[in-house]
């Protein structure tokens, strides 16, 4: 029993000993491990922080970059549609360039070929007139020349009218 009660009596020393060696293991841990492990957790956490900044930064450049690139496609759109537009308006001012000449070509040509058709009819009567006055001078000699009666007369003049109503046709 002795054995037990010395083992009481140190219980008592031992548990102070053991809350001394806690408490200066604590004491160690406090001044020596936590500073460098705090400095560096501060320098992880201002590596994190800068990371998040840099990274935040680079979102708002992103994005300031995609709205210039819209702004610029949108700029592109418009203008491509401002060229299609001034190109439709120019081939349309072509077509109707090219109807409105080909409608005076047209004109044109008609005014000629009916001035040409209204000389061919004007020749045509000055030759049948010619042609006419030139048998009927030929039948007016042919009557004086001859100098015969009524009958043969009317015969010759018929002959010459004859003549003439064929050479028309």
């Amino acid at each position: 029993m002795s054995a037990v009660l010395a083992a009481v009596d140190n219980f008592g020393l031992s548990y102070v000993l053991e809350l001394v060696g806690l408490a200066l293991v604590v004491l160690f841990v406090v001044r020596k491990v936590l500073p460098p492990l705090r400095a560096a957790m501060n320098r992880q956490e201002a590596a994190i922080r800068s990371q998040l900044a840099a990274g935040d930064e680079a979102r708002a450049a992103s994005d300031r970059l995609v709205a210039a690139r819209r702004g610029e496609l949108e700029s592109a759109r418009s203008e491509a549609e401002a060229i299609v537009a001034q190109a439709r308006e120019s081939a349309a001012q072509l077509v109707e360039d090219g109807r409105r000449r080909a409608d005076e070509e047209r004109a044109r040509l008609v005014a000629r070929a009916a001035v040409e058709v209204e000389l061919a009819r004007a020749q045509a009567r000055d030759e049948v007139s010619a042609r006419i006055a030139a048998l009927v001078v030929a039948a007016a000699e042919a009557v004086v020349e001859a100098e015969l009666d009524p009958a043969t007369h009317h015969h010759l003049i018929a002959q010459a009218i004859d003549a003439a109503e064929s050479e028309a046709v």
